[in-house]
């Protein structure tokens, strides 16, 4: 950000904005007892951590510009098995890793060079679950998004089980009463599903996904008759048969770049990609909120609050876990 004088009405809209964040992170702690994290947990012993977080992650953005999408991805498949603990980051057999709702998961190397370059700072003092959750806003705000005040003082944990990623994760042909029951489990609400769906403004998803939308739907040509033909037809010649892995499309086919609110607008336009996308705009209940969210102003501070109540999922403090010299080991 440049630096620069604030104007009072902006610096006056800081200050509520700041207010209300914290008034949302002391609701979720009283609502669900979740956690008792804090806002610049590191300003005393490791000052600088957040900052050589988001210039390390920067330098790599410079070089790889996938690396947002991923790194916001990575954090949701952390929190919603054993909570926000780092547990995604482990190797090994059988860790979640290898589950198959993970097998597609990247961003590992960049929260190693993070770790490594806040260990030089202050060496076991940010946890791997930390950076993992600083990393998610920083990848936002890299490309567009809002930023905001992330609590820290997550412990890593020390378990890490492919089966419970299988079993936790959402799908992709969810609707959305599986959508909600699926979020309820983590303590999150249908509109706190609605919202964080729109983390797919960005990145991107193997045609495999899309399979039953397009050759595989119940109907004589196989192609869900929501999608417009235009649309339909431009999946098909990018995802030209069933099974592709490998051969990917943007979540957000018109600014798959840029974090902002087109995806809800594609919602509205029948252009969504995933079956559980979709389903968000044609569902009364949910409806209302995605046509709301098509303008950013909405949408964004909706986001920055469900980021922050989803980043307490189930963390440990204090004494509980560890915090890992390397990321992807549990310390000896």
């Amino acid at each position: 950000m440049a630096a620069g004088i604030m104007s009072p009405a902006r610096n006056c809209a800081s200050m509520i904005g700041t207010a209300f964040l914290m008034v949302t992170i002391l609701s979720v702690m009283a609502a669900g007892g979740v956690s008792a994290l804090q806002t610049g947990f590191y300003a005393t012993s490791c000052p600088n951590a957040e900052d050589t977080i988001y210039s390390t992650l920067q330098q790599l953005h410079a070089n790889d510009a996938d690396l947002p999408p991923v790194l916001l991805r990575l954090h949701f498949h952390d929190c919603f098995v054993r909570g926000c603990d780092g547990s995604v980051l482990l190797q090994g057999s059988g860790t979640e890793r290898t589950a198959p709702p993970n097998a597609r998961l990247e961003g590992f190397a960049a929260i190693d060079a993070a770790k490594a370059a806040v260990e030089k700072l202050c060496p076991g003092v940010v946890s791997c679950a930390d950076i993992l959750a600083f990393a998610a806003r920083d990848s936002v705000k890299m490309v567009g998004g809002p930023g905001w005040a992330v609590p820290g003082g997550r412990r890593d944990g020390t378990v890490s089980l492919a089966s419970e990623a299988s079993s936790n994760l959402p799908g992709a042909q969810m609707d959305v009463n599986g959508l909600t029951s699926n979020f309820a489990k983590q303590g999150l609400t249908r509109d706190d599903m609605v919202i964080l769906s729109g983390a797919h403004s960005i990145g991107e998803a193997a045609c495999v996904h899309i399979d039953n939308r397009i050759y595989d739907y119940p109907s004589a040509s196989g192609v869900d008759p929501l999608l417009p033909k235009d649309f339909a037809a431009k999946l098909k010649k990018k995802c030209s048969q069933r099974g592709l892995t490998n051969r990917k499309f943007d979540l957000d086919s018109g600014t798959s770049a840029v974090f902002d609110a087109q995806y809800y607008s594609n919602l509205a336009k029948r252009t969504g990609l995933l079956t559980s996308d979709q389903v968000l705009y044609e569902d009364a209940r949910t409806r209302p909120l995605v046509l709301e969210s098509t303008n950013k102003a909405n949408f964004f501070p909706k986001f920055t609050q469900a980021m922050v109540k989803m980043s307490q999922i189930s963390v440990l403090e204090g004494t509980q876990g560890q915090i890992r010299q390397r990321c992807g080991y549990v310390n000896k």
